[in-house]
């Protein structure tokens, strides 16, 4: 082996603490573990969906959205950012999703599009209020008004400002819903997200003092509210916005836990009444918009709003339309607290600052507390240290390809390869990222090649096992010791010898498919790479070690690395799944390459089986001086100790004996060629083991 699994256990942890938040939640690992819990939940009731993750780390950025199907969540927002810690951050982004899946669940997308066009067009939906007091009724009247007069700014003012009030109580419901449905990390993220939002809602006196639209102050208020069940207050205001919220409190409690999704837009409408007349710097900063051509009403609400990215897009039914959901806000206030804990004892670390020295205490002696605990134990943590290991795991593996490449490629350049491949360059390729695609390609084949793999493996395990145990090999043709028992045999056979226990292996095997041009007829491409399939899955049973290339030619000899005696990632044979037909075939200088690779091996017999359809032909390279190229390989690497054959399995069997003499396996049938390799292989590890 190149290295030990010691030194790759190093690595994966040197890769491990060098893993950043970007690189871990925007994994295809961890899309698809969101991915796996939201289905978890949305398919209970039938609905398909896919979590994307990407990463913008802008303030102004948005932070999750979804079109009823496919959740999209920006991993790099300025919320989840602000926790401490990779869990509390994992789950956040695990709220987030929560959030997103509710909206997939339990909104009524298309009763929210009708709501939405009808107060876009003046329209009241599902009806306007009645039974209001006087001075509610005269907002009423004032704003339908404006509508009656097609006041386009007192439209698109109202409609944002509605847009919020049904994404508030929206919002709760889902949340609500979610968070009684799967108790478990969904509520946890949901929580800890709804903390942190409030927490970062500036105060009445700080939005006053930066010249925050009336009506936003107080909708920015009812966020607070909604989120925490409280508000940020520090500074003791009482005044108008305060007023105002308490009158739309009772509405926005009665109305956000029903399952009607009708009740909550009669609510909005009913605030809008109450919120009208602080909506008037906002009418007229969106009538000069119309005016202009312009919208800064929406970076104003971008900057202004605390919760200006709104309802998502989509369209249907609620997957779930009959929640009967029963609102507890004591348990849920219990939670809160103890999420609150958490944030509270994480965000009290100190951050690690340079000391000059250390200040002794009064004191000495040790206590314990073995109560002690933060009140919280992530639901991601253990999930989070193993997609990181998973992450770390194929860094490193990664590096000790491309490090191996490195040395085939240097290996390559070393070789002499004979005058005729004077000039000709030798490119060594091999995968050091495997994609995915691979893999999900082997696992739909392999099951069908497995039990070729497997009635080959029980044929050698026996002779291997014989081997390493040792025993009595009886029936010999000649020896030192009779078996007197065998005296009767006309053949002769009536010897044994006593075997002492060796080693298992002994034997090491290469195989070079060739990938020219005419190995797309009939399926030869397609057979060679299923016999490479089974073979490698053979020897790696048997604990045979193996190499597997393929070659062909463009302007370079094209090695194609599929499987390495020192690979350790794992993913070989997912390689082998890109073995293909190409261009035209240079056999000489993969051949000698490979046999290069062989000869570095340890083990007694070296086994180099070339699998061809048909003579050499390159650029140059081609005929007799081809074919005495190759015979004089053979006969090279012979004298080094090589077995090589040529398994021919094209219509041009005749000039391949012609070229490799008794190392020709003639293949009729091609369906056959993984069976005649393993026994090929078999044939060997007997000889060696009954000498």
């Amino acid at each position: 082996m190149r290295t030990s699994h010691r030194t790759i256990r190093k690595l994966i942890q040197e890769e491990k603490s060098k893993i950043t938040d970007e690189q871990l939640f925007c994994s295809s690992q961890f899309a698809a573990y969101m991915t796996d819990i939201v289905e978890a939940a949305t398919k209970r009731y039938r609905r398909k969906s896919k979590v994307k993750l990407l990463w913008d780390s802008s303030e102004q950025a948005d932070v999750a959205w979804t079109d009823n199907r496919i959740i999209q969540i920006n991993a790099g927002n300025p919320l989840t950012r602000s926790f401490p810690t990779r869990a509390l951050r994992a789950d956040s982004i695990l709220g987030l999703a929560g959030h997103e899946a509710g909206h997939i669940l339990f909104t009524d997308f298309t009763m929210l599009q009708v709501y939405t066009q009808a107060l876009s067009a003046g329209n009241f939906y599902p009806a306007e209020p009645k039974g209001l007091p006087p001075l509610q009724e005269a907002n009423l009247q004032k704003m339908k008004e404006c509508f009656e007069d097609k006041d386009a700014g007192a439209i698109r003012a109202v409609s944002l400002i509605a847009h919020s009030l049904v994404n508030i109580m929206e919002d709760l419901y889902i949340e609500a819903c979610m968070m009684e449905a799967f108790p478990g990390s969904f509520k946890t993220g949901i929580l800890l997200n709804n903390l942190r939002f409030a927490e970062d809602i500036p105060s009445v006196t700080e939005q006053i003092a930066q010249g925050s639209h009336d009506v936003f102050i107080i909708v920015n208020l009812l966020i607070q509210y909604a989120k925490t069940g409280d508000v940020n207050n520090t500074d003791d205001y009482k005044g108008k916005y305060l007023d105002a919220l308490y009158e739309c409190v009772p509405l926005l409690d009665e109305a956000a836990y029903e399952d009607d999704a009708k009740a909550r837009y009669g609510a909005a409408n009913h605030m809008l009444v109450l919120l009208w007349p602080y909506m008037q710097s906002l009418i007229e900063q969106a009538r000069e918009d119309v005016k202009n051509g312009t919208d800064t009403l929406g970076a104003t609400a971008k900057e202004q709003l605390a919760d200006s990215d709104g309802l998502p897009d989509g369209n249907g039914s609620p997957a779930q339309s009959k929640k009967k959901f029963k609102h507890t806000p004591g348990a849920v206030n219990e939670d809160r607290d103890t999420i609150q804990k958490v944030l509270d004892y994480e965000a009290g670390r100190m951050e690690l600052e340079k000391t000059e020295d250390i200040s002794e205490g009064d004191s000495g002696g040790i206590s314990y507390d073995r109560d002690f605990g933060s009140g919280y134990v992530s639901q991601a943590a253990e999930d989070i240290q193993r997609m990181l290991t998973q992450l770390a795991e194929d860094s490193a593996y990664t590096r000790y390809e491309e490090e191996l490449s490195e040395e085939l490629q240097d290996e390559a350049s070393r070789i002499t390869y004979g005058n005729i491949h004077r000039g000709i360059h030798v490119h060594v390729n091999r995968m050091s990222y495997v994609p995915d695609q691979f893999r999900v390609e082997y696992q739909k084949v392999f099951p069908a090649l497995q039990p070729i793999s497997k009635r080959l493996q029980k044929q050698g395990a026996q002779i291997l096992k014989d081997a390493k145990e040792g025993g009595k090999l009886d029936g010999l043709p000649f020896g030192r010791r009779i078996n007197a028992r065998n005296v009767v045999r006309n053949d002769g056979k009536i010897f044994y010898k006593m075997k002492l226990p060796g080693d298992q292996g002994d034997i090491a095997v290469c195989l070079l498919i060739d990938e020219s041009g005419s190995m797309s007829c009939s399926d030869r491409i397609t057979t060679a790479r299923a016999a490479a399939l089974i073979i490698h899955d053979f020897c790696k049973g048997l604990e045979i070690p193996i190499a597997i290339y393929g070659h062909t030619e463009y302007d370079d000899v094209e090695v194609y690395s599929y499987a390495e005696y020192d690979s350790i990632d794992g993913k070989d044979a997912y390689r082998i799944m890109d073995m293909s037909s190409r261009c035209c075939n240079r056999d000489g200088a993969a051949l000698r390459f490979a046999a290069e690779r062989l000869m570095e091996r340890p083990e007694e017999i070296k086994l180099l089986i070339l699998v061809s359809d048909g003579q050499p032909s390159g650029e140059g390279y081609y005929g007799t001086a081809a074919e005495a190229d190759l015979r004089g390989i053979k006969q090279e690497y012979s004298r080094k100790g090589i077995r090589l054959f040529s398994a021919a399995i094209g219509e041009d069997k005749p000039n391949i004996k012609r070229i490799y003499g008794d190392g020709f396996l003639d293949i009729s049938n091609i369906n056959k060629l993984p069976m005649n390799l393993g026994n090929l292989i078999i044939q060997y590890i007997k000889q060696k083991h009954a000498a």
